[in-house]
């Protein structure tokens, strides 16, 4: 009996093997290594599972390494000593997080907690600065996304203090909406793979509020909603929530 479950054990650390390679390969920033530097890098890369809720980092803790998601989804927020939360961002399968310890060696600026059961590649900042250092078109997309999280943040952060929730609200389904390249249409399914909570956290509301604005507007026939999923109905009368000086 125990003779027979070793080779199913084994194919399948094979299979999460192959599925971990394919993850670097197809990846913007670590693809760019080559194939012998991927053996290294996968040879001293640690595997962390955490179940849902587990906190994997705190604000203020040194930051010595980076991290690739492997499985799950992950919360970034800060908290206020009264409890209050703020979510800045919440990343899927594939993207890096941790990523400012790899350019600077100082505390974590954020929370990070696993919203679901995850799975991560751990990289620690020694071994994987001599990749950077020797390939400059990695460091630079390394800059590049750190740039952007910057931009989003900041952006997040406008529309918390200058936009009321309809229009916050609003903009965030348009956009989702549209995230293919093409427009909102009547009949667009937006899948929400979190829970109300963290994303009224994100548009900086409570869940409550959230719950009220999505029914008034259930109510009036401009979205239909289901569990984890919002139905954009009437996208152009959304579209009038938002600023019409809006450029972005």
């Amino acid at each position: 009996m125990a003779h027979q479950s070793q080779p199913t054990c084994v194919a399948d650390e094979t299979i999460a093997g192959d599925y971990r390679r394919a993850l670097f390969v197809g990846h913007p920033i670590l693809g760019l290594l080559t194939a012998r530097e991927l053996d290294q890098v996968l040879g001293f890369a640690v595997t962390e599972r955490y179940a849902a809720g587990a906190l994997i980092f705190r604000k203020g803790e040194p930051g010595r390494s980076l991290m690739l998601i492997v499985s799950g989804q992950v919360k970034i927020s800060v908290s206020a000593s009264d409890g209050k939360e703020a979510v800045l961002a919440v990343l899927g399968v594939g993207e890096i997080l941790g990523e400012m310890a790899i350019l600077e060696n100082k505390p974590r600026s954020a929370d990070a907690t696993a919203l679901t059961p995850c799975e991560v590649l751990l990289l620690q900042r020694r071994d994987f600065i001599p990749y950077l250092e020797r390939n400059p078109s990695m460091a630079i997309r390394l800059l590049t996304m750190v740039c952007d999280r910057l931009r989003r943040t900041s952006t997040l952060l406008e529309d918390r203090a200058l936009r009321h929730l309809p229009e916050r609200l609003a903009k965030t389904l348009i956009d989702l909406g549209s995230a293919n390249g093409s427009p909102c249409r009547p009949g667009t399914r937006i899948d929400i793979p979190i829970r109300q909570k963290v994303f009224a956290s994100l548009l900086g509301t409570s869940r409550e509020t959230l719950s009220k604005q999505l029914h008034a507007w259930q109510s009036a026939g401009l979205i239909s909603i289901s569990r984890g999923a919002v139905v954009i109905k009437q996208p152009d009368v959304l579209a009038r929530f938002i600023d019409p000086g809006d450029g972005r």
